[in-house]
């Protein structure tokens, strides 16, 4: 059985989880224009997202992000529970 999130904790996650994003799109040296035409999700829907303004973003769009970055979503999910990325720390 899953544990419900509150929704300060939503807000959380979703901040760490578009900071995640943004820091792999860096990292692959791409633009948010690049990550949205990748991944057919719109770049407005790209910055809110890295720009934590999403506190609870769609499951497609985390789906066609990550798969444009290369990553899966448990990847992307474990990376985000854990604040990997947000700190230049980076899994091996």
């Amino acid at each position: 059985m899953s544990r419900r999130m509150s929704p300060a904790q939503d807000r959380e996650h979703g901040r760490q989880l578009g900071r995640l994003i943004a820091a792999h799109r860096q990292r692959m040296g791409q633009s948010a224009p690049e990550l949205a035409r990748e991944s057919s999700v719109a770049v407005d829907t790209v910055r809110s997202l890295e720009n934590g303004r999403v506190a609870t973003p769609g499951f497609l769009t985390i789906a066609r992000l990550a798969n444009a970055l290369g990553l899966s979503l448990d990847e992307l999910h474990a990376q985000a529970q854990q604040g990997i990325g947000l700190a230049g720390r980076w899994p091996q």
